[in-house]
Order: C-alpha cells, then structure tokens, then sequence
C-alpha cells in the first residue's frame, strides 16, 4: 500500500517544478519588459527636460510680451489724453486762425479797391491832361479866327513887344505838362509796386498750396510706413501665437508624457512586489523542495528497512507535511489572483486617469480660448495703437503747419502795415499833387488869356503861308492834269496793242485747229483706203464664188426653160452678176481709189435697178416652183438663199 500511494505525490513535485519554472520564464520576460520601460523612461526624462526648457524660454518671451503690453496700454492711455487736449488746443487754434485769416482776406480786398481806386484817379488825371491840351488848341484856333480880321500893323507891333513872354508862357506850360506826367508816371509806378505786390502774395499762396501737397505726398509715405509697420506688428503677432500654440503643444506632450511616465513608475512598483512575492515564494518552494527531497530521502531508507509503525507514524507526517504544502500552493494562487484583481483595478484607475487627462485637455481647449480672444484683444489694442500713433502725427503736422501759418501771418500782418504806410504816404502825396494842380490849373487858364491875345500874329503868318500853299498847289495841280492826259494816251495805245494782240491769238488757235483737222481727215482718209482694199479683197473673192454660182444656175435655169419651153432671152440678168466674171481690180493706190470711187457711184446707181429685178425674178421662180422636181426646188433654194444675203451685204458695205 505504500509503495502504490508513493508515484502521484512523485506526479504532483512534478508539476509543481514545471510551474516554477514558467513562472522563472516570465519573470525574465518581466525583466526585459522592465529593462526596455526604464530606456524609455530615461528617453521620456530627456525630452521633458528640453521640452521644460523650451518652456521656460517661451515663458520668459511671454512675460516680456506682457510688460510690453502693459507699456503700450499705458502708451495709450497718456497719448489719448494727450490727443484729447491737443484736439481742443487744435480747435481754438484754428478759429483764431480763420478769423486771422478773415481779417486778413478783408484787408486785402480793401487794398485792392484801394488800388483800383487809384487806377480810376490815374485815368482821370490823365483825361483832365487831355482836355487841357484840347483847351489849348481850341483856345489857339479861337484867337487865330479872332484875330485874323484887325490889321497886321498891330500884331506885327504886338510881335515885337511881347515876344519873350509868349516863350516864357510856352516854357512854363512845358514845364506844368512834365510835371503832370512826373505825378502820372509816379502814380503808375505805385500801382505796379501794389500790383507786384499782389503778385508776390499770389505767389506766396501758390508756394503754400505746393507746400501742402508736398505734406500731403509726405503724409501718404508715411501711411505706406504706417501699414507696413501694421503687417510686421501682424507678422510678429502671428509669431507670438504660432509660439505659444507649439507652446501648448509642447506642454500637452510633457503633461502626456509624466502620465506615462507615472504609468510606468506604478507599473514598476507593481512588478517589484511581484518580484518580491516572487522570490519569497521561490525561497519558501526552495524550502519545500529541500523537505522533499529530505522526505525522499527517509522514504528510500523507510522502504529499505522494515515497515514498522514508526515508518507508518512518519508516513503520516509526511502525509500531513504534504497537505499542507499543497495548501500553501492553495494559498500562493489565491494570492496571485488576487493580484491579478488588483492589477484589474490598476487598469480601471488608468482609465479613470485618462478621463481627467480628457478632462484636462478640455480645460486647455477653453484656456486657448480665452488665449486667443485675449490676443485679439491685444490686435485689437495694437490697431488703436497705430491710429493713435497716426492720429498724433497728424496733430504734429498740423501744429507745424500752424505754426508756419502763424509765422507767415505775422510776415503778411508786417506787409499789410508796410502797405498802409505807403498808402498813407500815397494819399498824402495824392493831395499835394490836387492842390498844385489846381494852383496850376488857376493859373493856366490866367495865361491862357494873355495867351490868346498874343498869337493873333502868328494866325496872319500862317494865313499868308496857307495863301503860297494854296498857289502853289493849283501849278501842281496843272501839271497832274497833263500828266493824266499823257496817261490817257498811253492806255489807249496799250488798249488798242492788247486787242490785236488778241485776234492775232485767235488766228493762231484757228490755224492749229485746221492743222489738227487736218491731219485728222488724212488719218481718216488712210483708214478708209485700208477699209476700201480690204473690200476690195472680199469682193474679189465674192465675185469668184459668184461666177461659179452663176454657171450653175445657168444650168438650172436652162433645164428649167427646156422642160417649160421658154427661152432664156426672156430671163435677163443684172449687170453686176456678169460684172462678176470680168471684174479687173487696179493694183496701184491711186487707181484703187479711183476704182473705189467709180464703183462706189456705179453701185449706188445699179441697186435701185437690181433691187427692182429682184422681186420679178422671185416671182418667177414662184411660178416654176409648181412644175419642178424636188432636186429643182431643192437648187432653187439654195441659191435664193446665197443670192440675197451677198446684195444685202453689199448694201450695207457701200454704206459704211
């Protein structure tokens, strides 16, 4: 009995040693696993360290980013309030300028009536000069007309008395007219000193309109700066978020990789208590192995010496040692399955775990959010940065443009005191110069009286003068009249030259038309004597073709009598059918025109004769017509037909 119960417990330390050693077989697997997690764990601390470093560097980018916001929202702030007060300061500026300009404006166009005012005195000064100098004329010819009737023994008296105050009149008046135009001259020169003046105001307001555009041309560069100092500040935002989303990035990655990295390390600790359960349970298997083979060993020495009761009581114990090492084994797997549960658990707190990284990447998702809206809001605050950076360029330019209006107003306020003074002056002048005129005018009319008197004299003279004249002029005058007679004659002569002139023109056209009609009827008379050979030729012809029809109907006639019985006497031909046959043409060109006329004339003369046989000649052949045969009739028709066409063609050539 027991040696038969001895093999299944040898079966069971069997299996127990196979079970060992896969468990040594994953636990070097556990091993390498362990070995690999610990390479990428060292490769996982690695790339956090750079990705921290990154990080840090980014940050420090992103605080500087953030002070300089601050700055620039300051910035704008103060330059608000700044463009705030220079707005007002601007406003009142300008309306002391406009009403500066006003004013201005108002002075000016007083100035210019001034000047047209002066322009207008000009123009009657000068009317009053003419009409003085026309007064003085009218005066001379009154005194003339007066005083050409006394006699001449008193002005040639007066003439020798009063000589020397009639010049000293005239000198005086030369000197008042030089006067007058020395005042008119001064005048005129101030005009064109304020009308050169108006000029240069002109001038300067064309310069200022330039000036404006060229500020305005500077004002446009510098909003082409403006916007591309936009698109680097856009650029760079974009810089900025490109940088703090790989920021983001990165953080998600370092965030993924401590969960795993904390994965690894609970799956470390979990495999190094294993490991520990391991080798305590390989030490208690090691102890165990060591009682069996001690168990083994009593068992050989038991079978070996007599079964006794002791051996049994041992036998028992061994038993029992068995038992309850198969109850350890009981409770070694209990334990791993146990393990195993709470590795079960280990999974579900990694999941539980992977939701709150879910969790945790929504809050990221909604920090970028709000990372993104705080950037457009910094965009947003970058444009009110550049428009109040414009905005406040624009208000330098116009604090500098009025400044220079200011500067040039002061110039024209300066220029307008320097025109009324010499307006002042002008006018001052203006009357001094009324009041000697009309001291003068005063005066020159006192001498005018005394004047007039005084030049009856020199009107006698004149009259004497104009007498000689007048003779004088009617000698001239005798001997215009003989030179028209002379001219009379001279154009007649020439009238009478130019008519034959004339009809001899006309003789010499005349004779060129008789020389052109002329050789136009030679070139005529050539083209006929061409014409009449030609002719001359097909008659030749035709009256060859005609004699041998005439032998053939000769024939027919005489077969045609013979069988009626009438004789051929009574049938008489025309002339110009035998003609036919002792037709002779001439061969020199004087005879063929000769030949040409004759014929011409006999023709003329023998068709009217001929063109009366013919119809009886066709009665005739009417009438036969009955009695003959077909070949007859046949014959007759073609010769009808032969004999009439040539007379009518004839016809028609003689005449062309």
């Amino acid at each position: 009995m027991i040696l038969l119960s001895c093999p299944p417990k040898v079966l069971g330390l069997q299996s127990h040693n196979e079970d060992l050693e896969k468990d040594k077989t994953s636990q070097n697997c556990l091993g390498r696993g362990m070995e690999q997690v610990a390479k990428k764990l060292g490769v996982a601390h690695e790339e956090i360290q750079r990705l921290t470093d990154q990080l840090q560097v980014k940050e420090k980018e992103q605080c500087k980013l953030d002070s300089a916001l601050k700055k620039a929202q300051l910035e704008v702030e103060k330059l608000k309030e700044n463009l705030v007060k220079h707005k007002e300061n601007d406003a009142a500026d300008l309306q002391k300028a406009k009403e500066h300009n006003q004013r201005l404006d108002e002075e000016i166009l007083a100035l210019r009536n001034r000047v047209r005012s002066l322009d207008s005195e000009k123009k009657v000064l000068g009317e009053m000069v003419e009409r003085l100098k026309g007064e003085v004329c009218e005066s001379q010819e009154n005194k003339q007309l007066g005083h050409h009737s006394p006699g001449k023994t008193t002005g040639a008296e007066r003439k020798e008395q009063h000589p020397s105050s009639g010049e000293k009149l005239k000198y005086n008046q030369q000197e008042e007219v030089q006067q007058l135009r020395q005042n008119l001259h001064r005048l005129q020169v101030l005009c064109n000193s304020a009308e050169n003046e108006l000029r240069y105001e002109r001038g300067k307001n064309l310069d200022l309109k330039q000036h404006n555009s060229l500020l305005q041309e500077e004002n446009i560069k510098i909003k082409i700066e403006l916007k591309h100092a936009q698109q680097k500040l856009l650029d760079s935002t974009k810089m900025c978020s490109s940088l703090t989303a790989e920021c983001k990035h990165c953080q998600q990655k370092i965030k993924e990789l401590e969960l795993e990295v904390l994965k690894q390390t609970q799956s470390i600790k979990s495999q190094n208590n294993l490991q520990e359960k391991l080798a305590q349970e390989k030490s208690k298997v090691a102890d165990a192995e060591e009682k069996i083979l001690d168990l083994q060993q009593k068992l050989e020495h038991a079978h070996k010496v007599c079964l006794t009761d002791s051996c049994i009581s041992e036998k028992k114990q061994l038993e029992e040692k068995i038992t309850e090492a198969t109850e350890n084994e009981a409770k070694i797997k209990q334990q791993y399955q146990e393990e195993q549960q709470k590795r079960k658990l280990l999974y579900q707190n990694v999941d539980e775990l992977h939701r709150q990284v879910r969790t945790l990447k929504d809050k990221e998702s909604l920090l970028e959010m709000t990372c993104s809206q705080q950037q457009s809001r910094i965009q947003q605050q970058e444009a009110l940065l550049s428009q109040l950076e414009n905005e406040k360029r624009k208000y330098d330019e116009h604090v500098n443009s009025n400044q220079e209006l200011s500067e040039k107003l002061s110039k024209l306020q300066q220029e307008k005191e320097a025109l009324h003074e010499e307006y002042v002056r002008l006018l001052k002048l203006l009357n001094v110069h009324v009041r000697n005129y009309n001291e003068k005018h005063h005066q020159h009319k006192i001498k005018l009286q005394k004047v007039k008197c005084r030049l009856t004299n020199e009107v006698e003279l004149r009259d004497k003068r104009i007498n000689q004249f007048e003779d004088e002029i009617g000698i001239l005058q005798h001997e215009i009249e003989k030179e028209k007679a002379i001219q009379d004659q001279i154009t007649a002569q020439n009238d009478t030259l130019i008519l034959e002139k004339r009809k001899l023109l006309e003789q010499v056209i005349e004779q060129e038309r008789l020389i052109h009609s002329n050789k136009w009827t030679i070139s005529s008379i050539q083209s006929r004597v061409l014409y009449m050979d030609k002719e001359n030729k097909q008659l030749r012809e035709n009256s060859l073709r005609l004699t041998q029809q005439i032998g053939f109907l000769e024939r027919i006639i005489r077969s045609i009598h013979i069988r009626r019985g009438e004789n051929l006497k009574e049938f008489r031909l025309p002339k110009w059918w035998r003609r036919g046959k002792l037709a002779s043409l001439p061969a020199t060109k004087r005879e063929k025109e000769i030949y040409s006329s004759e014929v011409a004339t006999s023709n003329n003369a023998e068709l009217q004769h001929e063109d009366e046989s013919i119809p009886e000649v066709t009665e005739k052949w009417k009438h036969s017509e009955q009695m003959e045969t077909t070949i007859s009739d046949i014959f007759e028709s073609e010769v009808m037909n032969e004999a009439l066409p040539l007379s009518n063609s004839r016809i028609l050539r003689l005449d062309t």
